[in-house]
């Protein structure tokens, strides 16, 4: 097993401290829990590719052909999957999990999901609706007493999933604001920088304590807000009165026969852990990873803002756990079929021609093409993309290391070879 410490010049940081205040002290002493994530190197037994006896199919050399060139062997890498009638027939990994080690992906590797981590904070409110616990048309307000502005009590808990609650991402990002925020709240931090790239929700939810303003009507239309997202763990745990990560293991994860997929929390282990990367410029930040070639830098957890707010982008999993939860979802083994065809109807336009937003999904119905329902994002030096194509009984993603890819070009590329259009 290698320990990694993704922050090495602590004890330099700490040195300097003595002659910082009490507030940057207290910080340092935080980020010793914030930033030293264990994680397990590969084992031998894991350093294959990912194809595990599955046959080649009738997409196999067009699909090898299309993401070969892109992730090379030697440089952060993906794994495609491709599901159809709920068998795996395409599964391939190109490349490396990691450049600490020498560690190929494999479809056990687990990668944070960015975006994708949205399906489940959709799934999971859907089920509390189907307990009673809650409606989709209940207000923040009820949930969020706190929270004083009017508009709360406007704002619904499906204006969260479909992007169309208005409320601006106002978190600070710079010396002002910071010194406004701090001004209202009290933090556990003592600088910007590292309230960005390891807070939690516990502190992100306290800038809409004081909240004046909305960016749009509610409900009216489509407009990004991951931090109405953050919501989405805190009113979990309000509701069912357990922890956000007990709660969606318990309910979502091992009902689908899912074992890989978690939450990170600072000091966890991540078994087969990989790293997002991206291509050094300059100077690397001191206590960031470089590979021994120069060429790459880890980009994740303590490089990029807001990295790991669990229930938006927080998610971790692997190629093998998440068509796990693609057979469970669209089986009604998680909530009902019909809860299932709700997540994935069109309720606001997006600004992508063609593509409307569901509950947490995005809904795309391009002219002369089947319905898609998809995410592609990234987060840090992770690009990630999943896609079901329901009237086909496909499934698909591509996840990988690197997110310097074009990811609908390389989609639309997937579903061309897969459609055969």
């Amino acid at each position: 097993m290698q320990i990694i410490l993704l922050y090495p010049n602590f004890a330099h940081e700490m040195k300097k401290a003595e002659h910082t205040s009490i507030r940057t002290m207290r910080t340092l002493l935080i980020m010793i829990a914030a930033t030293i994530a264990t994680v397990v190197a590969c084992t031998d037994k894991d350093n294959y590719r990912a194809d595990h006896g599955v046959p080649p199919c009738e997409y196999t050399e067009e699909l090898n052909n299309l993401f070969a060139p892109i992730f090379p062997d030697n440089e952060p890498g993906a794994i495609v999957t491709v599901m159809r009638n709920d068998s795996i027939i395409y599964n391939h990994a190109f490349g490396l999990a990691r450049l600490d080690s020498v560690c190929r992906i494999t479809d056990s590797t687990l990668f944070n999901m960015a975006s994708s981590s949205k399906i489940f904070c959709s799934a999971a409110l859907l089920k509390l609706s189907e307990q009673g616990l809650i409606s989709l048309d209940d207000s923040l307000a009820k949930f969020f007493p706190e929270f004083e502005a009017p508009f709360f009590k406007e704002i619904r808990v499906r204006d969260i999933l479909t992007h169309s609650s208005g409320l601006p991402d106002v978190r600070p990002r710079n010396n002002e604001s910071w010194n406004n925020y701090l001004a209202k709240h009290n933090s556990a931090f003592g600088e910007e920088s590292d309230y960005k790239r390891y807070s939690t929700e516990a502190e992100h939810i306290q800038f809409f304590e004081d909240l004046d303003t909305v960016a749009l009507t509610p409900s009216s239309h489509y407009l990004r807000s991951d931090p109405a997202f953050v919501l989405v763990a805190p009113l979990i745990e309000r509701i069912t009165g357990h922890s956000f990560d007990e709660w969606m293991a318990d309910n979502l994860f091992k009902p689908a026969g899912m074992t890989d997929t978690r939450y990170f929390n600072a000091g966890d282990l991540l078994p087969r852990a990989s790293h997002g990367y991206r291509r050094s410029e300059g100077k690397t930040a001191p206590g960031v990873f470089r590979s021994s070639d120069g060429k790459w830098e880890e980009y994740d957890y303590g490089e990029v803002d807001f990295f790991l707010t669990k229930a938006d982008r927080g998610a971790f999993s692997s190629a093998r756990d998440f068509m796990r939860w693609n057979k469970a979802l669209y089986s009604g083994k998680i909530i009902s079929l019909a809860l299932v065809d709700s997540i994935n109807t069109g309720y606001i336009p997006s600004d992508i021609p063609y593509v409307s937003y569901g509950l947490a999904n995005a809904v795309a119905k391009k002219p002369g093409k089947p319905v898609k329902i998809y995410h592609a994002n990234t987060n840090g030096g992770y690009g990630i993309v999943e896609a079901t194509i329901p009237s086909e009984n496909i499934s698909y993603l591509i996840f990988s290391t690197r997110a310097d890819w074009d990811l609908i070009e390389v989609f639309e590329k997937v579903d061309s070879i897969l459609l055969k259009l």
